[in-house]
């Protein structure tokens, strides 16, 4: 019997440190263990990526191919565009308006033609690829959800099912809250691109069930199946004898801050908790926000408490090994969300993943709060009182010697990657049986 080929269209993938990169690898790492032939087209990656222009910065300019017993990354030249280069020439302070203007322009011109696309080149690459092969399975990761339409038009001109895989919304995503006439505009003309481009999917896949109902709202008759973005178990061999230290108690953030979410709330909860103990050696209590040092607008919020800076600590992005470590030597984690956000914040699963106490600020009444609910895994809360009741508590323990035993939990290995890999595998084959 033939084996059956995957291709998989990823603009984020190692080395870049991502979630959105770990979601297409897990797969290309699982896959073939499952009977599949994979190959993913994606952008060079630089190993460090530390700031925000770093992403836009022009990459080696040929075409490099890693091949393994069935597994191959194809890496695509990336030139920034004029909007780029104006950012990377003058710094983010400058001709802001003109980099609006341009962004406007790029956005829906990359949808008309090529030549508004600086991402075009995964297309091309992919093109030649199917051309020269025989693929039975196509599946597009976004965003950026312009892979959407390189899918969209490689299924139509080589006649291969695909899959529309969401990590997140795309017009249906809660954080367009922008409401201005050009916003309103984009948001209708991404609409018809996105019910366009997703007409000839054969199915779609997304992160998480509340992503799957928003989606089913517009996408009815297509069927959608939610592919967690897991853990990585093999990341935890040698961890297992990790625990959190016995002389500073240790609270850890991992990633972006954005808007909505309110870190505020959890901020005057430690403010509560360190005037109530008359706290003041910074030894002894420490908060660790991991991939904080590029987001200048997370950190200034987090400077608005001045008095707490003495016990944050603000950190640069890690390796994801690494990271799970700082995790396991953690004493208590820290989600932070929104009431009714229907977000899946992915770190969650790394969260399960290491058993630290999980603190969810602010209580989303959805997913976030189910998850942790079924895993006995934390407490999701509302107010600054319950952040510091919550944190009183963990802290007592920690001063008492009096915390639970950490031990694995087994029911927990349903969120790795690989065992996420195989719900895709079974997915991907029903897919192609039907076509």
């Amino acid at each position: 019997m033939r084996l059956k080929k995957i291709l998989i269209l990823a603009y984020d993938f190692p080395p870049l440190i991502s979630i959105g990169a770990q979601r297409p690898y897990s797969w290309y790492k699982y896959l073939p263990e499952l009977g599949y032939s994979v190959t993913v087209v994606t952008r060079h990656w630089e190993a460090h990526i530390n700031t925000s222009p770093d992403y836009i910065r022009a990459t080696k300019q040929n075409v490099e191919a890693s091949i393994l017993p069935l597994r191959e990354v194809v890496r695509s030249p990336f030139v920034p565009n004029w909007r780029d280069r104006l950012l990377l020439k003058f710094g983010e302070q400058k001709f802001k308006f003109i980099r609006k203007v341009l962004s406007f322009i790029y956005s829906i011109g990359e949808h008309i033609s090529f030549q508004f696309d600086n991402k075009a080149q995964i297309y091309f690459q992919a093109q030649k690829i199917v051309s020269q092969s025989n693929y039975d399975l196509i599946i597009a990761t976004g965003e950026p959800f312009i892979l959407f339409k390189y899918a969209h038009l490689l299924s139509h001109k080589f006649q291969i099912p695909w899959i529309a895989d969401y990590r997140d919304g795309w017009t249906t995503n809660q954080g367009n809250y922008q409401q201005g006439v050009l916003a309103k505009f984009q948001h209708f003309y991404f609409r018809r691109k996105e019910n366009a481009y997703i007409s000839n999917c054969s199915l779609i896949t997304t992160a998480s069930p509340d992503y799957a109902t928003a989606l089913n709202k517009i996408h009815s008759s297509k069927c959608i199946e939610v592919v967690y973005n897991g853990f990585d178990e093999e990341a935890l061999f040698g961890t297992e004898n990790l625990k959190p230290g016995e002389t500073t108690f240790i609270i850890s953030y991992v990633g972006t801050i954005y808007p909505h979410q309110k870190l505020e709330i959890f901020l005057q909860g430690i403010d509560r908790v360190l005037k109530n103990r008359n706290l003041e050696d910074a030894s002894k209590f420490e908060i660790r926000f991991y991939g904080l040092l590029t987001q200048q607008e997370a950190i200034s919020r987090v400077k608005m408490f001045s008095k707490l800076s003495p016990f944050i600590k603000i950190l640069p992005k890690i390796p994801y090994p690494e990271l799970l470590k700082e995790l396991k030597q953690s004493h208590l984690l820290l989600l932070l969300s929104a009431n009714n956000a229907k977000w899946l914040n992915a770190k969650l699963f790394d969260y399960l993943a290491v058993n630290r106490p999980i603190l969810l600020v602010e209580n989303d009444h959805g997913v976030m709060e189910n998850l942790i609910k079924i895993n006995d895994a934390g407490k999701a809360v509302e107010t600054a009182e319950q952040v510091a009741s919550f944190i009183e508590t963990q802290y007592s323990r920690f001063l008492n010697k009096t915390q639970p035993p950490v031990e694995a939990i087994p029911d927990r290995k349903c969120y790795s990657r690989r065992e996420q890999t195989k719900i895709l595998a079974h997915l991907i084959n029903n897919t192609i049986s039907h076509e």
